[in-house]
């Protein structure tokens, strides 16, 4: 099963990278159903680009289906993290869990190992604006 996520994890950067590349916005107003989610390879996971390029920092949309959990990771860059939607579960290294609800807001600094996880009976909607390039790594 991990080796599955890890395996999962890596095919999601490289589906997300490509979709930042030949995705564009040419309008100044995009409703949330509007949109244009594209399939993570974790199961339950979606995303899509809100803004920016993703070479030097962009802003991500996640949606997460309720009940899916992410293992372990870290990310070079910080990211400030908006809640939209459901119940998003941030899990610090040491098993701190800090629930955020629509409008709460933090920050995650670059090489914290974190989890995160829905919980809630809707998806989980978020907003990650990252500093610099996103990648991720799976803690060890």
């Amino acid at each position: 099963m991990f080796k599955t996520l890890i395996a999962a994890a890596t095919a999601a950067l490289l589906t997300t990278a490509a979709f930042a590349e030949n995705h564009a916005h040419g309008e100044h107003h995009v409703a949330l159903a509007n949109v244009e989610w594209v399939d993570a390879p974790i199961p339950g996971v979606q995303l899509a680009l809100a803004w920016g390029d993703d070479a030097t920092g962009a802003a991500w949309l996640f949606k997460m289906d309720p009940g899916v959990a992410l293992p372990m990771h870290t990310h070079t860059h910080d990211y400030w993290g908006l809640s939209i939607a459901g119940t998003w579960v941030h899990i610090e290294a040491d098993g701190t869990e800090v629930a955020t609800v629509p409008g709460d807001y933090s920050l995650v600094e670059g090489g914290v190992v974190h989890a995160d996880r829905c919980d809630s009976d809707v998806p989980c909607i978020g907003l990650l604006d990252f500093t610099g390039p996103r990648d991720v790594a799976l803690a060890e």
